[in-house]
């Protein structure tokens, strides 16, 4: 008769037993209530932030398309691009602007 070694038991093979047993300290109920509230706070504020996010974005979105639109902003971006006048160079210069505003010619 051949005994299947496999199926004894050994000593380490009670360790991650052990390791799971650990005792969990008792809390009171007051305590248990109030990290349940403030587990429900924290997932209403997150939905509340989600939605803003999303209403923010939409928002935007909106704002742009009714800014695309607005006859006198348009009227406005038309003239301004038509026009000639420029910044003064010293100030360009002063503020890192330059390369971008001056003039090719």
């Amino acid at each position: 008769m051949r005994i299947n070694l496999s199926l004894l038991r050994k000593e380490w093979d009670t360790e991650p037993l052990n390791k799971r047993m650990d005792r969990e300290t008792l809390v009171s109920l007051d305590v248990s209530r109030r990290r349940e509230e403030q587990q429900k706070l924290k997932q209403t504020q997150q939905k509340e932030m989600e939605s803003r996010r999303v209403e923010r974005d939409s928002r935007n979105f909106n704002q742009s398309v009714n800014a695309t639109n607005d006859r006198y902003m348009v009227d406005a971006l038309t003239q301004v691009r038509k026009s000639d006048i420029t910044l003064p160079e010293s100030l360009t210069r002063r503020n890192g602007t330059w390369m971008r505003n001056q003039s090719f010619k």
